[in-house]
């Protein structure tokens, strides 16, 4: 078989597809690809586009490699949150046999909040970065409604305890915990930190699944 030699230069590779393209029987194959070729970007264009693809893949890497560190007043509790707002770890600290369930359920909420400030401040500085790219983006109205009607949805999604759960979580269609709270009086108190930090996560892992279920379901009615 003939190997095709393609030209390093890119005004030699236009030159060498016009070239073929003339040698095409007439036709719509080839009016198509004397089309394509008659709007190919000039060298200069092309070097845009490829500075900005570099630029924008280091923003994507910058924003989807960070994680989120949050905790509370009393640095009881430690958590980190993925770029998506998703739990990625959840840490007690041993001294958490001094607070109540309540105040500990509290300390949760709390650590969550710091998590997400740093992260939304993350995103905005992300954002910044790269607005002149951003700002050749062509906007998708299907995706800025769906966005908006996520972030304003009622929809509240539980992790669903059973009668041997330690806690329960309730998180909202975008996976932002909004309630946390122990169900067994003196959690605390009789439960070894490191096993009630796993349950605690574990519980606001259930209710972030089901609300990403959810919400996968909702994009794939959107018509495209």
């Amino acid at each position: 078989m003939d190997r095709i030699a393609i030209p390093e230069d890119y005004e030699d590779r236009l030159a060498a597809a016009r070239a073929a393209a003339a040698r095409m029987p007439d036709g719509p194959e080839r009016q198509s690809a004397e089309l394509a070729l008659a709007q190919a970007p000039t060298r200069e264009q092309f070097a845009r586009a490829e500075r900005a693809a570099s630029r924008a893949a280091e923003l994507a890497a910058r924003l989807t490699a960070a994680g989120f560190d949050g905790t509370d007043t009393g640095r009881v509790v430690w958590l980190r949150l993925d770029y998506t707002g998703r739990l990625g770890s959840l840490a007690f600290s041993p001294t958490v046999d001094r607070l109540s369930n309540r105040a500990v359920g509290g300390a949760v909420e709390t650590a969550w909040g710091a998590a997400e400030a740093a992260r939304a401040e993350h995103v905005m500085r992300v954002e910044r970065s790269g607005a002149d790219l951003l700002s050749r983006c062509v906007p998708d109205p299907r995706s800025a409604d769906l966005r908006e009607w996520v972030a304003r949805s009622p929809e509240r999604f539980s992790s669903d305890a059973c009668d041997d759960d330690l806690c329960e979580a309730e998180v909202t269609l975008a996976g932002r915990l909004t309630a946390f709270r122990f169900l067994v009086p003196n959690a605390t108190v009789d439960i070894e930190y490191e096993r009630l930090a796993a349950e605690a996560s574990g519980a606001i892992g259930r209710a972030q699944r089901r609300a990403a279920e959810r919400l996968a379901a909702l994009c794939a009615a959107v018509p495209r």
